[in-house]
């Protein structure tokens, strides 16, 4: 039998518990002041008595309570163990039902046996359910969206990431091991380090859709045709026909040509 997934830690930290313990009551006190529903004024007017405003606030006192010592225990078995999702949507139930209980027995004795514990249960649960749908269902948005935001992996800004024109990643490798970018018609050839072996990998993409990658993670353009790594640079040549070459670290890999637009922005860095 698979086991239910678990509910994140979000749900049962003390911040979201006092959302719950508060907000339930509050939507409660709020809503059925301003939105008055029929059967409910009937219900806690308690006519000829006028009685709906008292009743409604006592009412919203009694949620106040269940959702308090609920959320507690909520908070003291989440710190144990993690709730399942079922086990936490069942609480959620359990939470209702004991809503609708001590509710109904306050009303059994605010109508003085007038009509029955049981009858007024039925009663309670029907409204409190109706009525209770709508903050449950907002805040569990609100908190699952929190909880997807907190739990989302964190990218590890060492990393680069190589898109192809699909915007797929297609290479992850970290910005100190690439040596540099070349870029050959309708592709770029990323050419970096793997421990002590020169690698080289074919990329559909271009020159411009990388360059905001490139700024983001060092690598400066010194050519038309190039992106380099300064870190990899160990010195600029110039012949005396006056082209620019950027000799690497790396034995045995061809200099780069370097444009003099791109020298000064080059030499700085080294």
């Amino acid at each position: 039998m698979t086991e239910s997934p678990r509910i994140s830690a979000v749900f049962t930290s003390i911040r979201c518990l006092l959302y719950y313990i508060l907000g339930i009551p509050v939507f409660f006190l709020i809503f059925t002041t301003l939105y008055r529903p029929f059967r409910v004024v009937q219900l806690l007017d308690m006519a000829p008595q006028g009685l709906f405003s008292f009743n409604v606030t006592i009412i919203s006192c009694i949620l106040l309570g269940v959702m308090t010592l609920s959320r507690v225990l909520m908070a003291v078995t989440g710190r144990h163990s993690a709730l399942s999702r079922m086990s936490w949507r069942l609480w959620h139930v359990a939470e209702l039902v004991g809503m609708s209980l001590f509710v109904s027995l306050y009303l059994t004795l605010m109508y003085k046996g007038q009509y029955t514990y049981y009858g007024l249960a039925g009663v309670s649960m029907s409204f409190l359910t109706l009525t209770l749908v709508y903050p449950y269902t907002i805040l569990y948005l609100v908190w699952n969206a929190i909880a997807a935001k907190e739990e989302a992996p964190v990218e590890d800004d060492t990393l680069m990431r190589f898109r192809d024109q699909q915007k797929q990643v297609r290479l992850i490798i970290a910005s100190a091991a690439v040596l540099y970018i070349e870029a050959k018609e309708n592709y770029v050839i990323v050419k970096y380090k793997d421990g002590d072996t020169v690698k080289e990998y074919t990329l559909r993409s271009s020159m411009i859709a990388l360059e905001e990658l490139m700024r983001k993670h060092g690598l400066v353009r010194c050519q038309r045709s190039y992106y380099i790594n300064p870190v990899h640079v160990k010195v600029l040549r110039k012949d005396k026909e006056g082209v620019i070459t950027a000799e690497l670290t790396t034995p045995n890999l061809k200099a780069i040509p370097v444009s003099p637009r791109y020298y000064d922005a080059l030499a700085n860095l080294l």
